[in-house]
């Protein structure tokens, strides 16, 4: 450490210690820094502008974007099961589907109906199921109203919400949202509007959470 000369006047030995302590708090910050394992460019990318989320201010919300009949996202899905209860209180999940073609489209609307229905909860990792199990496609509305009967939903009530304006506005929005996030494959992972995941046929599910655990830490610090 160096040393203040006794024999200065207090005033020039205020103003010395003030450029000393100014000088080296660079060094404390930057030893206090977090050392992130993951790199931009490598393992995400970051969203410039960056894009607003749907949830509240005060929320990092990971949304991840998906297809019912992606075999990788139903087998994600497991994973994200238990990840989600390790999340703090700080971290909102969202499931957004995806929407390129017409298949896509009909699994998104039955996502979006069974949500309108307060019945997701109980029924999204079945539909995985029903796909990659039982072969049932569920892209036409009487096979998906099949489905939902399951759960005690009548035909009508479910086609009533199927055809909704709230499930067709949600549809416009998730274009929107695939546009500005730049998503080109699923499952895909956005991270408070700023960073979204690379995913390669070669990710390993449980590194694509731990990313998205490294990227939540990194909003945290910067608040």
């Amino acid at each position: 450490m160096q040393k203040i000369p006794r024999n200065m006047k207090p005033k020039s030995r205020n103003l010395l210690l003030a450029a000393l302590v100014l000088t080296a708090a660079p060094l404390s910050q930057a030893q206090d820094a977090p050392n992130w394992k993951y790199q931009e460019g490598v393992h995400y990318d970051r969203l410039v502008p960056v894009q607003g989320t749907s949830s509240p201010p005060d929320k990092i919300e990971v949304a991840e974007f998906f297809w019912y009949g992606c075999v990788f996202c139903y087998r994600m899905d497991a994973y994200i099961e238990e990840w989600e209860k390790d999340q703090p209180d700080e971290v909102n999940f969202i499931h957004i589907p995806a929407v390129w073609n017409e298949a896509m489209v009909a699994h998104a609307r039955l996502f979006l109906t069974l949500s309108a229905l307060d019945k997701l909860e109980d029924t999204h990792r079945e539909v995985f199921r029903a796909y990659h199990t039982e072969q049932r496609l569920l892209v036409r509305l009487s096979d998906q109203e099949g489905f939902a009967r399951r759960y005690g939903i009548e035909a009508e009530d479910y086609r009533n919400a199927f055809r909704s304006f709230a499930v067709q506005s949600s549809l416009t929005r998730i274009a929107d949202l695939m546009r500005r996030y730049r998503i080109l494959a699923v499952p895909a992972f956005v991270v408070n509007g700023k960073y979204v995941v690379r995913v390669t046929p070669d990710s390993d599910m449980p590194q694509l959470l731990d990313i998205v655990d490294e990227l939540v830490a990194r909003e945290l610090s910067e608040r």
